[in-house]
């Protein structure tokens, strides 16, 4: 949908500061309300090299994208107007370019709000559902449309959550559209670098192993916590292992009522380890965003078993049998 920019400002009552609910590198997020729903309006910065037929291109092979774990880009306003604005002292009438992209809004917040010291704030369940759920949105990316789309900008405060906790990656429509200026992407950025992978920092080298090695930062955070993410790099990989298990272990053991744990400390290390393979500074060594998720379907399967296994011995009458 392509919204008239006096649309956008009745909507969020002129970008009130009242409305914000986000802002970055790349611009301001409103909450709004556009036919009875609730949407989240991006007013982008002054982005260099960005034109009216890039940006009306790139958008339009993005709004075709629709899957359950990306977020929905709705629509988009790009207009012009002048306005008297300051420079070196003088005032001066100067053309000025509106972007704004519209996103549907999601009431859960951002993944970075529950990511700890130490771990996930949220149990193994969900961990495990917004691992997944953001490994299918990438691969979905990455190899369901006519060409491979990118994000290159995967972090905790990208991966939006509903009501349910259903994770879906956001800010997709903006990273693409900024790569698409051929501008370095670490000049574009806030506070992101340690998403990056090592060959991008190096020679600007960018590969669809860019957001597998995003995502596995992602998740050891997620797993291990911010303090302990820096010693998967200082210590062996089945060390850190060991680390996060036994810091999963105490976790769950106090939990009331939570007689078994096994299982779930299956899953956690192995999504540590699949990780640990996401981050390895060699990216031919990464494995691809298709094979993380059939090794993700392939582990479900296996502690599905484990759990149905698990209940059948602990049924009385199966204990006579």
């Amino acid at each position: 949908m392509d919204f008239e920019l006096r649309v956008i400002e009745a909507i969020t009552n002129n970008f009130a500061d009242d409305q914000i609910v986000g802002s970055g590198g790349y611009g301001v997020v409103y909450r709004a309300t556009h036919e009875g729903e609730e949407i989240a309006v991006k007013k982008l910065r002054q982005l260099p090299g960005l034109g009216d037929k890039q940006f009306d291109s790139e958008f339009r092979n993005l709004r075709n994208i629709r899957h359950q774990n990306v977020v929905r880009l709705i629509g988009y306003c790009y207009e012009s107007r002048h306005k008297y604005m300051d420079h070196n002292g003088d005032l001066v009438f100067a053309q000025i370019m509106e972007r704004v992209l519209c996103f549907e809004y999601m009431h859960g917040g951002s993944l970075d709000e529950h990511i700890q010291d130490k771990s996930c704030g949220l149990e193994w369940p969900t961990c495990y559902k917004i691992i997944k759920g953001t490994s299918e949105g990438l691969n979905h990316l990455h190899n369901s449309q006519g060409k491979h789309i990118y994000h290159l900008d995967l972090k905790p405060g990208n991966i939006l959550l509903d009501e349910s906790m259903t994770p879906k990656i956001g800010d997709l429509g903006l990273s693409r559209l900024v790569a698409s200026t051929k501008t370095r992407q670490t000049e574009m950025r806030d506070g992101t670098l340690g998403f990056v992978p090592p060959e991008y920092i190096k020679d600007g080298f960018i590969s669809k192993k860019f957001d597998v090695f995003s995502l596995g930062v992602i998740i050891i955070k997620m797993l291990a916590g911010n303090k302990n993410y820096v010693r998967c790099s200082e210590i062996p990989p089945e060390q850190f292992i060991q680390l996060v298990s036994e810091n999963w272990t105490k976790k769950l053991q106090e939990k009331t009522g939570h007689s078994s744990h096994e299982i779930d400390i299956l899953g956690v290390t192995s999504c540590v380890g699949i990780a640990l393979r996401c981050v390895d500074n060699d990216r031919n060594k990464r494995p691809c965003i298709n094979d993380i998720v059939h090794e993700l379907d392939q582990l479900e399967a296996k502690l599905k078993a484990m759990s149905l296994a698990s209940d059948v011995s602990k049924d009385p009458i199966a204990e006579q049998l």
